[in-house]
């Protein structure tokens, strides 16, 4: 047998990869902190219209009165405080202090003694007759083309208020609006009521994608959810008066529409725009384009422009109307922190969707699809498998057998082992090899006590190395052409080792060359909801994915714990490697890549001990999972290979995507589930995990009739998801991170209970002389 290499796979023993990978996680950090805090920084100094919290809270909200007094005329309003200055009355900005105008008299009478008043300004005097098109929530994908496509064909300029998450999912029609000579102004970033809290994050972060998307800076705000000034909707004068402390120009409509119910008979006016409002001089109207279905948006712009052009009015956008507006718009180029803000959230509002959808998309085909096509396989598996092996009889005696248990203190177990063995229907077993593996117990004893009563029973014994330099003592010393692996917590029938033989001797009449054959593991330990989950597990991955696999002749793993081997292949191949901890999965595929064929015998079936608890889980399948991981990258030249078949093709991509997948996309994953919830997908979600949860069911009942097992696993299919997908997280993570770091790890045996039951075995021993 050959000697193998003191080399563990992705073991580092100098530690240099480790160091080297910290110095780069270090440099990584410390320079998206920097990024961080400059960012940070950034975002509260945008364009000199941000401002310190301690100037926000120059004024009292407590001062102000929810329903103040409005003056003036105008497309804007700011919050005054009104002053005695000599004999008359002043409004003055209550952040600056600075007088803003003097009050008319007849607007000193209305004040009746306020201290806080709005004030509506804005019109420049060259503007009479006009009308300024508002339309806030938008863009939408749908309905602003069409509005834009209308207006284009009247000729008509307006005023877009833009929300900032719709600004980053469609740039190219905000761009169209400035291209087109139309105006936009900031509606925030994701149109909540605006607060003292919320107000400078809200405000910058539009301000920042707009210039990123059309190379506009704008000082021209309107307030979500606020009409005019008689609705004080939208947070009233204190929202007003924080905005404008960060800069920011505040507008009101004239009039709203109430575009998005226009055509409603019971609500449509005579005409577009009512009396008394149409004897004003300026108008700025208040329209949607989106939030919802905009046609009845449409349908008033087809209406009112033609009505209104033939009753003298010009359609102009805020800028050409106001003074104040125009200087606040300016062509600007936008910065790094402009295009690092757009992208950033263009990757959440934008590409998180998206990403979400290729999730979707990778989960469909990789779970559902995947899984469809696996039970089809499986199904017609089982439908030739019926004919297999009718031409051989029960108790046919085939080539010569050797049984080898690697055992390291199975004191508990072993005597249960060994009993139902001896009573195997298989007629040419030529021994029972136990390779004590520097056992600290009385496994020894009792191995030494049976053999008495059982020549055929033979110790060996050998200083401890791991369950694979235990597998090759085994296989040296065996005299079989065939050997059979059984761990020794596992219970045969009397069937097993006969089912698990009978297909040397098909292949040899055939002459295939076949290397090894898998078992049908049940579980035997049924005690709690750990141990059920588990066989259930059994049931999907041998009723359908291993059978699957089995006729695609692309089986990735031959348990250990129940399977026949050549012994002159596995001898040719090397032997067990120490240099991973599937020894299993390794050999299986060192088999295939010397030509040889892999089986399952569907009716060799054994009963075997699973870990009880979710600590003894974790340690089992980070084993596992790690051993699979060594045994993937040792043999990653059959990894779309077309040589090995569909294993080059199928099996073995499908293992590494299965890897590769969660690593990658488990993160966005949660962050997209937690963004899908908050923007109220949750109904989505819920879709997506009821699909997959019909995909695992159907699955589970395919395994069931196939390993012919009881219904009631079914039970667990609902459980399933909550410790699969978690437990698998954790493991994938915890071994990269070992597999980074270098470390070497050992074999992690489970701790025996010897709980295993199986009521159809006899207990009475049969010896023979």
């Amino acid at each position: 047998m050959t000697s193998h290499p003191n080399q563990y796979v992705f073991v580092d023993p100098t530690g240099r990869r480790w160091r080297r990978l910290r110095v780069l996680l270090i440099l990584a950090t410390a320079l998206t902190v920097l990024a961080t805090v400059l960012s940070w920084r950034e975002i509260h100094s945008v364009s000199g219209r941000a401002v310190s919290q301690a100037t926000l809270r120059v004024v009292n909200p407590a001062d102000v009165p929810e329903q103040p007094p409005v003056i003036g005329t105008g497309p804007l309003v700011r919050a005054v405080r009104i002053e005695q200055r000599g004999s008359g009355r002043v409004a003055v900005d209550p952040g600056s202090g600075k007088v803003v105008r003097t009050l008319a008299p007849e607007e000193t009478a209305e004040l009746n003694g306020a201290r806080f008043a709005l004030d509506r300004y804005g019109y420049s005097t060259a503007a009479h007759h006009t009308i300024s098109l508002t339309f806030d929530d938008g863009p939408d994908p749908t309905w602003t083309p069409l509005i834009l496509d209308l207006l284009a064909r009247q000729h008509v300029q307006a005023t877009f208020f833009v929300v900032g998450s719709a600004v980053v999912r469609h740039p190219e029609i905000v761009a169209r609006m400035i291209r087109e000579g139309h105006a936009v102004g900031n509606h925030t970033f994701t149109h909540p009521y605006i607060t003292r809290a919320n107000a400078q994050r809200q405000l910058l972060l539009t301000d920042r994608v707009i210039r990123a998307a059309t190379g506009v800076d704008t000082t021209l705000f309107r307030l979500p959810f606020n009409g005019d000034t008689d609705k004080q909707s939208g947070g009233g004068i204190n929202a007003v008066l924080t905005v404008q402390q960060l800069g920011y120009l505040v507008s009101l409509d004239d009039f709203d529409t109430n575009d998005w119910r226009y055509g409603d008979p019971e609500t449509e006016p005579a005409t577009p725009i009512p009396f008394p409002v149409f004897d004003q001089d300026n108008l700025t109207i208040l329209l949607h384009d989106g939030g919802g279905n905009r046609a009845a948006t449409l349908n008033y712009l087809e209406q009112l422009i033609p009505w209104a052009i033939g009753n003298g009015y010009t359609f102009h956008s805020l800028p050409q109307v106001s003074q104040e507006v125009r200087n606040g718009t300016r062509k600007v180029g936008p910065s790094v922190w402009d295009r690092e803000t757009y992208l950033a959230y263009r990757i959440r509002w934008y590409g998180a969707n998206a990403l979400l959808r290729l999730l979707f998309l990778l989960a469909v085909a990789f779970v559902v699809v995947g899984g469809l096509v696996n039970v089809g396989i499986a199904l017609v598996r089982r439908h030739r498998y019926r004919r297999r092996f009718t031409d051989l009889p029960r108790d046919f005696a085939g080539p010569t057998v050797s049984l080898v248990i690697p055992a390291y203190n199975e004191e508990r177990v072993i005597d249960k082992t060994l009993r139902p063995l001896l009573r195997s229907r298989y007629g040419n077993i030529v021994e029972y090899l136990v390779v004590d593996d520097g056992s600290t117990d009385d496994t020894a004893e009792i191995v030494g006590r049976l053999a008495d009563r059982d020549g055929r029973i033979r110790l060996l014994r050998q200083e401890n190395g791991g369950k694979a330099s235990a597998l090759n003592q085994g296989f040296q010393h065996s005299r079989g052409q065939v050997v059979v692996t059984l761990d020794a917590d596992t219970v045969f029938t009397a069937t097993t080792v006969g089912n698990l033989v009978r297909h040397f001797t098909i292949n040899q009449q055939r002459r295939r060359r076949l290397g090894a054959v898998c078992g049908v593991i049940r579980v035997g330990n049924l005690r709690n909801l750990i141990t059920r989950w588990q066989a259930l597990e059994v049931v999907t991955q041998l009723g359908v994915e291993r059978s699957s696999q089995d006729l695609m002749r692309g089986i990735m793993v031959v348990p250990g714990a129940c399977a026949a081997w050549l012994r002159d292949a596995v001898l040719s191949a090397g032997g067990f490697s120490p240099a991973t901890l599937t020894e299993d999965c390794d050999m299986a595929l060192a088999l295939q890549r010397l030509g040889y064929r892999v089986t399952q015998d569907d009716e060799a079936v054994c009963y075997t001990e699973v870990p009880e608890t979710l600590r003894a889980l974790s340690r089992q399948r980070f084993r596992w999972m790690y051993g699979n991981l060594q045994a993937l990258w040792k043999h990653r030249r059959m990894v779309l290979n077309p040589r090995y078949g569909w294993l080059g093709l199928v099996t073995l991509p499908q293992a590494v995507l299965s890897v590769v997948l969660p690593v990658l996309f488990v993160p966005f994953v949660f962050a997209m589930a937690l963004i899908a919830i908050q923007g109220g997908g949750f109904a989505v979600l819920l879709l997506y995990s009821a699909l997959f949860l019909l995909v695992r069911l159907l699955m589970a009942v395919v395994g069931i009739w196939l390993t012919r097992e009881r219904a009631v696993h079914l039970l667990m299919v609902p459980v399933y998801p909550l410790i699969f997908e978690p437990l698998r997280a954790y493991l994938l993570y915890r071994s990269l991170y070992l597999i980074l770091r270098g470390t070497r790890l050992g074999w992690n045996k489970l701790q025996r209970t010897g709980h295993v039951l199986v009521p159809a075995l006899d207990d009475r021993i049969e010896v023979n002389p």
